[in-house]
């Protein structure tokens, strides 16, 4: 986690499927030990039949929820408000940049465009741009792309081996 925060990351998303409880408590601890924002990313719930309560569920740990693009996909928007209601910490929510029409008009907190392909990328740059997004880059197709970002605030997912 330190060398996250010394990265100048300010969240760390968590990815807790088959993480025991424990290690979920001690990995949102040691997030917030470093001035880190712990935010549980809930990856493809719809593999795992998650209802909403679900969601809420997995969350309990963090300082906020993630919900991705599979989430757009499967979740109707009265599932996302239905989240809204009964969630009251931060959602960040992310999405391919095909699913902008899928958005609900309020309750994201933050909200990122995935930028993971690099003959897609300048487009991607102006979707972003136009919701007001974050991008979101990916470690193998587009992080090398992060200098043509200028000022626009950014995520990478960084994955474990890299």
């Amino acid at each position: 986690m330190a060398d996250i925060r010394s990265s100048d990351f300010k969240v760390v998303f968590l990815d807790v499927r088959k993480v025991s409880e424990p290690m979920q408590q001690e990995a949102a601890q040691a997030a917030r030990r470093q001035g880190l924002m712990p935010v549980v990313w809930v990856q493809s719930p719809q593999y795992r039949a998650l209802a909403i309560h679900d969601l809420v569920h997995e969350a309990r740990h963090g300082d906020g929820i993630q919900v991705d693009d599979h989430f757009f996909a499967h979740y109707s928007l009265e599932d996302f408000y239905l989240l809204r209601r009964l969630y009251p910490k931060p959602i960040f929510c992310s999405i391919q940049p095909f699913q902008a029409s899928l958005l609900p008009t309020a309750g994201c907190n933050q909200l990122d465009v995935q930028c993971y392909s690099a003959p897609q990328f300048q487009p991607c740059l102006k979707l972003a741009d136009r919701l007001g997004a974050v991008v979101s880059l990916s470690s193998e197709n587009t992080l090398k792309y992060r200098s043509q970002l200028g000022e626009r605030s950014f995520n990478t997912f960084l994955w474990q081996g890299l």
